[in-house]
């Protein structure tokens, strides 16, 4: 039987070519926060963190389309198609900067906000869709004064916070301090009720580091430990499994939907244990895999977190000890520049492609920082061909394997950011601080936007930021609107 073919529905037609179009393009950041508010269940391996400071979180443009491809699909269930009036709803109610403090809660307990709505230091350097939604945690006032920064936390490109200092009745007091475009403006939001510490070391009370893994869930530690599920409108003070009174928070880094802490537990073990529980909850769980504490006055712990892969190295003066996160479980491992006499620091670019720069014979004959890469995940290491013109380490970022930076001190005075794009063949200077300081928090969260923490010897601090892969850095200005 023949007859003329029926002629296509306009309507449907436009339908097709607006779902095809809306899933070549990332999924907006409005969508994305109102699909993440949907659930309230532990997170999947696809909602993940870092800049781990950092956070190495990057974009995937495959991941984009497949996220795309389902809030489209979401939208139309719902009973219409995206379209580009869609009008995301208001952030709660609360004031600006007076935020409760929650009481303390057993660990594991599932106690918590209700509130909800992903993210490397800092998208770990792999961070989660939802990170950067406008409408997610508490309204924002204004930046508090005097807002000196000591940690920096991003978990896209857009989304990001600054723990730090403020002055507060003639005395500092903690303070932290939200963007949603990349750093050209910020909002202050509450604060946990706790005490800002300087980082490193053991035997103080407070905080010094700022994690968040998506827009709601987020960490302040070192050595105590905080945690937010309502994008920072309360802060609960978290107690982890068999901490005792003397337990110190060391390091701390999220991605793939869970978040990681380094903790010493006090007592004559001397070892570093690890915790681990899904973002959106206080369900921590202690891993049976122990690091060895070292012998040295200035214990350092550092995570480095790529997705589902992640590393551990413990430096006490020289590097002691370490452990490596596969298929979910911390293992044993050997970290790189165990007989080298001095600290070693750790990045990664991908899962399999790590970094550590090496201060070989500080407390020997010192012969500088070397450069060590890994293609296998951390298995073997192989030097780079110059060493690094720095000396005291003080960070590395890696925004690609061929892609470098180190922050250390320069041996004329001064310190220095300094990059190599070459696989470590050649380096250059990209940031220099003339007169004596330090960094801290070095993390890339794309492949072309990177973070740190640059201090002066005086007290005072800034924030940098690079936006071409860590060719050139600039200060970023803390203010409002």
């Amino acid at each position: 039987m023949t007859g003329t073919p029926q002629q296509p529905d306009p309507f449907e037609e436009e339908i097709r070519r607006t779902l095809a179009r809306e899933a070549a393009e990332p999924a907006p950041d409005r969508l994305i926060a109102r699909v993440a508010a949907m659930r309230r269940e532990p997170r999947r391996g696809w909602l993940s963190a870092r800049l781990r400071p950092g956070l190495d979180a990057r974009s995937s443009s495959a991941w984009k389309l497949g996220f795309g491809l389902v809030a489209l699909a979401v939208l139309v269930v719902a009973g219409g198609v995206f379209r580009s009036g869609y009008v995301p709803s208001q952030p709660g109610g609360g004031s600006p900067l007076g935020g409760s403090v929650a009481p303390s809660s057993p660990a594991g307990s599932g106690s918590q906000p209700t509130a909800t709505p992903p993210a490397s230091a800092m998208v770990s350097p792999a961070a989660s869709p939802a990170a950067s939604a406008p409408g997610a945690g508490p309204v924002g006032g204004p930046v508090p004064a005097g807002f000196q920064p000591v940690s920096v936390t991003f978990v896209s490109a857009n989304a990001g916070w600054l723990l730090g200092s403020a002055t507060c009745t003639g005395q500092p007091c903690p303070a932290i301090v939200r963007t949603t475009d990349s750093g050209r403006t910020w909002q202050g939001i509450p604060a946990p009720a706790a005490s800002i510490t300087p980082p490193g070391g053991l035997g103080a009370a407070g905080v010094s580091g700022l994690r968040f893994a998506d827009a709601l869930d987020g960490w302040a530690f070192g050595p105590d430990l905080w945690a937010t599920h309502d994008g920072g409108a309360t802060w609960r003070k978290v107690s982890l499994p068999g901490a005792g009174t003397e337990t110190q928070v060391m390091a701390l880094e999220t991605a793939a939907g869970v978040v990681h802490a380094a903790f010493f537990a006090g007592g004559g073990g001397g070892v570093i244990q690890i915790s681990t529980s899904p973002i959106g909850t206080d369900a921590w769980t202690v891993s049976p895999t122990q690091v060895q504490f070292g012998a040295g006055p200035v214990p350092h712990a550092q995570f480095v977190l790529h997705g589902t892969t992640g590393w551990l190295i413990e430096v006490d003066r020289t590097v002691v000890d370490g452990a490596r996160l596969v298929s979910g479980a911390w293992r044993a491992w050997q970290p790189p520049c165990l007989d080298a006499n001095g600290p070693a620091t750790l990045a990664a670019a991908t899962d399999l492609d790590l970094v550590a720069a090496c201060d070989i014979g500080v407390w020997s004959t010192p012969t500088g920082v070397h450069l060590y890469a890994s293609t296998d995940a951390g298995s073997s290491f192989t030097e780079a061909a110059s060493k690094v013109p720095v000396f005291d380490i003080q960070g590395v970022a890696a925004s690609t394997p061929s892609a470098t930076v180190v922050g250390g001190s320069l041996s004329g005075g001064g310190s220095a950011l300094v990059a190599s794009f070459d696989g470590g063949r050649t380096w250059t200077p990209v940031y220099v601080l003339k007169s004596t300081g330090s960094f801290s928090d070095l993390g890339f969260t794309t492949e072309s936007q990177g973070v740190t923490i640059a201090s002066s010897g005086t007290g005072s601090a800034q924030l940098l930021m690079t936006r071409d892969g860590g060719h050139t850095w600039s200060p970023v200005t803390v203010a409002g609107p």
